[in-house]
């Protein structure tokens, strides 16, 4: 009982040790838009929403992160990236950051825009600004970790798109490509989250800006040096209100701001992808091992119990062994004597 009680105080105690480990630093950024609501990803046979799949990542990889390890999370919505909040010590902060990655929902949109490039210049904007106001962190620079499907809506002119003003790789991390291959239609979601329809061809702008022009008197007016002759045609054949990953424009934007590529397939590749790589920092960090005292006392409370419990079941076997011995001693007695009587009778 004595060592199960040391092994006890121990573990109230909660020693630790110095040990190097992989530390981490993500901020997260989820796409909100409307087309994140399409359900066309999953794993094991059952579809779910982008945007629940991409918190399914962001949880996974929170999973594999060590304590010391730091995280942020933003949404993105309309064109810009809007921070939750900074990066936080991911144990200590375990259920805060939970219950912020559960809350997010496509409802918290405020507009139906969906500027991708703009969104995530701003993403990386935001992480610069955080960087050179932090005096630095045991987990290293924060890294971005942008979750989209890369749908523009309206979509961008070819030449005319947004450009990237910073440097190409002054902030790192990836950009995290989320849907399927096939275009789907963009379902319509009620207030309560419940899909109500889809949008229709007509209700959805099918070409860019730049290419519409600008409403006029005389119906629409064409921007200098953008060609508009078949502007109806394109209009009409538009297919912007079905949605797909857009997967070679996420690669572009990627090779652009410096970032790498990657297209999610599993929570437990995606989590591979952010841990086992140049993101990690190695620090030697205090790592509490309270939990081995803890078990070996548990491992002497069960051996104490256990012998314990195995001497009583052989006692009562031994007792119950002389207790029939006992028994056919006076059955045997009494058989003899009645035989003995038996054989008194003959004789007389």
């Amino acid at each position: 009982m004595l060592p199960a009680a040391v092994f006890l105080l121990l573990a109230l105690i909660n020693p630790s040790v110095t040990l190097p480990r992989n530390m981490h630093n993500f901020i997260f950024v989820l796409d909100i838009t409307g087309s994140m609501n399409v359900a066309d990803v999953g794993m094991d046979g059952r579809s779910m929403r982008r945007l629940e799949f991409g918190k399914q990542l962001v949880r996974k990889a929170l999973d594999g992160m060590s304590c010391g390890s730091r995280a942020g999370l933003a949404v993105f919505t309309e064109h810009r990236t809007f921070m939750l909040f900074t990066p936080v010590e991911i144990c200590e902060n375990h259920l805060v950051i939970s219950t912020m990655i559960e809350a997010i929902d496509g409802r918290m949109a405020w507009a139906e825009l969906s500027e991708v490039a703009k969104g995530l210049y701003s993403g990386i904007e935001a992480v610069s600004d955080l960087e050179a106001k932090d005096e630095g962190s045991a987990a290293g620079a924060a890294n971005l970790v942008f979750l989209t499907d890369g749908h523009e809506a309206p979509p961008v002119h070819p030449t005319l798109r947004p450009r990237f003003r910073g440097e190409p790789g002054e902030v790192g991390g990836l950009i995290a490509g989320i849907g399927g291959s096939e275009p789907v239609p963009i379902p319509r979601v009620d207030e309560e989250g419940e899909v109500t329809g889809y949008w229709a061809q007509d209700e959805v702008m099918q070409v860019d800006r730049h290419s519409a022009g600008r409403p006029s008197t005389q119906g629409t007016e064409a921007m200098a040096g953008v060609d508009s002759a078949d502007l109806q045609a394109r209009i009409s054949q538009g297919a912007e209100h079905l949605s797909s990953l857009r997967e070679s424009y996420l690669q572009t934007l990627a090779t652009e701001t410096g970032l790498e590529y990657l297209r999610t397939t599993t929570p437990d590749a995606f989590a591979d992808a952010l841990l086992n790589s140049g993101y990690a920092t190695r620090q030697r960090v205090e790592t509490g091992i309270g939990w081995l005292p803890a078990a070996l006392s548990l491992l002497c409370l069960a051996y104490l119990f256990g012998f314990q419990f195995l001497r009583a079941r052989a006692g009562a076997s031994h007792a119950d062994d002389a207790s029939s011995g006992s028994v056919l001693s006076i059955v045997a007695r009494e058989t003899g004597s009645y035989r003995a009587r038996s054989r008194s009778s003959q004789t007389v």
